[in-house]
């Protein structure tokens, strides 16, 4: 008896613990997402007469280094990289430099450091010292955005700043590969926004400089994204000055400097891929867009068409077995190119005279399942079409779904024998069934078409909304025969429609727009070129300037919409 009762009560204590041990197990916390706290600095932030050839900063934690030799900024900038590492719970930093005298020294930490057990960055981190007996105390701040778009850089963004004689000798040697390094009075790096500043500066004048330097060899380069201003620029006093998170918070007594950053034409026009895409069919790609391509054949008789970009042009020749050809392709961007091509049969697909055989139909779609009220119904083909040209009759059948009603319409196809106007008159709101038999168009290799059978629905005027825009130059500092580019974006900053405006044009109408959200810009294109152009850093032009108005723009449907856009701002 009393072992059984032993037994029953020790089983009852075991579960009771169980229970009471599975409600007490630690749920582990909020996840920790505070970067590390500096507590101390040896010797302190803000040292005169710095005679040491290192420092040392102390965190509340434990932390790692985050790519020290690119996030860590010095100013101005020190001959050789400075050793950085962690020691204990802070950063160790040696100097392998001789310091110059009377000079302010700052170290920027960007992005570099993070807690060791969860990663959390701190965004930035100041240390200052002097060799002489003050501190510098002058600033110059700023913020670099793309010269189109008006947006920060996804990429890093450098920021220096040079003497005025050191700036004009670096200019001078642009573009020379075997030129020395520009001395560099002062260095940072953009914030996300695209801000940046530069604290603990010498009174002095600047120019300044930014670029999205690849390969990190502090050279401005061809081809590199570079911001430049046109004039000089002054350090100011810092004044209103506070230090928040060991960084030196400061509103100076002057106006920010705005930088517009471009990558300039530095690639000249070339030929980037030309080759057989079938037998018969050739496709020639370019780096920049053609003007007024050139193309000779030889004694092959070929037709061509380009790409609304104007930098794809495919070529097809009228014997769809042609397996060579000699190009020779002209244009006034810099094309001269003698190109000699062989169709290349794939691999795996049967021998080449098969694949030559197996040629597809004539393919065709319409261009529109909803046809917009003001457009035209057509019909879109993959080759060119031989034959005549002119109108076709009974070639199309439409079916209007409200009555039942039929009629056979007649086509017109375009002169670049790729598209054909369906000659029917299409009212609003109205739902149509449009019927191709097969056969009626032949490609220029005699190959017909598929049948085809599409319903079409008819838009309403009443479901677009209109605008118009007013370009105004209340300064009178722009040259008198430019050309403002009205450009509407929609919300992912695509160009939707664009129209040129006149100087004695002041209004610019945008009729038939969807409903949605769209931003006004304008390019001040002065010489009236009819695109944007970027500038050139070698003969300090800057990109044309371009003019955004400030708020994004709600169409509505079946709403008429004025604004008016200042350029001189």
């Amino acid at each position: 008896m009393h072992h059984k009762h032993f037994l029953s009560i020790f089983f009852l204590l075991a579960v009771l613990l169980t229970g009471c041990a599975k409600q007490g197990m630690p749920t582990g916390g909020p996840k920790d997402v505070t970067p590390p706290v500096q507590k101390r600095t040896v010797p302190d932030n803000r040292t005169l007469s710095f005679a040491d050839n290192q420092f040392y900063i102390e965190f509340d934690e434990y932390v790692v280094l985050k790519d020290a030799d690119n996030n860590v900024l010095v100013s101005p900038p020190l001959k050789n990289k400075p050793e950085i590492k962690t020691k204990g719970r802070g950063v160790q930093v040696k100097i392998k430099d001789t310091l110059a005298e009377n000079t302010t020294y700052l170290f920027q930490f960007k992005d570099a450091i993070a807690d060791f057990n969860e990663g959390n960055l701190l965004p930035s981190l100041e240390y200052v010292f002097s060799t002489g007996s003050y501190i510098d105390s002058m600033t110059v701040r700023g913020r670099v955005v793309d010269a189109m778009t008006f947006e920060p850089r996804e990429e890093a963004v450098s920021v220096w700043l040079m003497s005025l004689a050191d700036a004009e000798r670096f200019m001078a040697t642009y573009g020379d590969s075997a030129a020395t390094a520009p001395k560099l009075a002062y260095a940072t790096r953009c914030n996300k926004d695209g801000s940046f500043v530069f604290n603990y500066m010498a009174p002095g004048k600047y120019r300044i400089f930014a670029v999205v330097d690849e390969n990190k060899n502090q050279h401005i380069e061809p081809g590199e994204s570079v911001a430049f201003a046109m004039g000089e620029v002054e350090s100011k006093n810092m004044k209103d000055s506070v230090m928040v998170d060991s960084v030196l918070r400061s509103s100076a007594d002057t106006e920010p400097v705005e930088l517009l950053i471009f990558t300039p034409n530095a690639d000249k026009q070339r030929v980037t891929g030309s080759d057989f895409t079938a037998s018969g069919k050739v496709r020639l790609t370019t780096l920049l867009p053609m003007e007024a391509p050139v193309v000779d054949a030889g004694g092959e008789k070929v037709m061509w068409r380009l790409n609304a970009r104007r930098d794809t042009l495919t070529l097809w020749t009228f014997r769809e077995k042609c397996d060579s050809l000699r190009l020779v392709v002209s244009d006034k961007s810099g094309i001269a190119d003698t190109l000699q091509l062989r169709w290349r049969p794939k691999k795996g697909k049967g021998t080449a005279m098969a694949q030559m055989q197996l040629g597809s139909g004539l393919e065709m779609n319409l261009n529109h399942k909803t046809l917009p009220f003001f457009d035209t119904l057509s019909l879109v083909f993959n080759t060119p079409l031989g034959g005549e040209s002119g109108a076709r009759d009974s070639l199309v059948q439409v079916k209007c779904l409200k009555d039942s009603s039929l009629m056979y319409c007649a086509v017109v196809v375009d002169s670049g024998l790729m598209k054909a106007r369906i000659v029917y008159d299409f009212k609003q709101g109205e739902k149509y069934e449009v019927v191709v038999s097969k056969g009626c168009f032949k490609d220029i290799y005699g190959k017909g078409n598929d049948s085809l059978s599409v319903a079409v629905s008819v838009t309403k005027a009443e479901e677009y909304g209109n605008l118009t825009v007013e370009i105004r130059d209340t300064t009178l500092l722009l040259p008198p025969d430019y050309i403002a580019i009205v450009q509407l974006l929609d919300e992912k900053g695509t160009v939707v429609v664009s129209e040129n405006a006149y100087t004695n044009v002041i209004k610019t109408f945008f009729p038939h727009l969807k409903p949605g959200k769209y931003r006004v810009r304008a390019i001040v294109d002065e010489n009236r070129n009819g695109k944007w152009d970027t500038g050139n850093f070698a003969a300090g032009v800057q990109p044309e300037r371009v003019v955004y108005l400030p708020k994004t723009l709600d169409i509505r449907a079946n709403w008429d919409f004025e604004e008016k856009l200042e350029l001189s701002k």
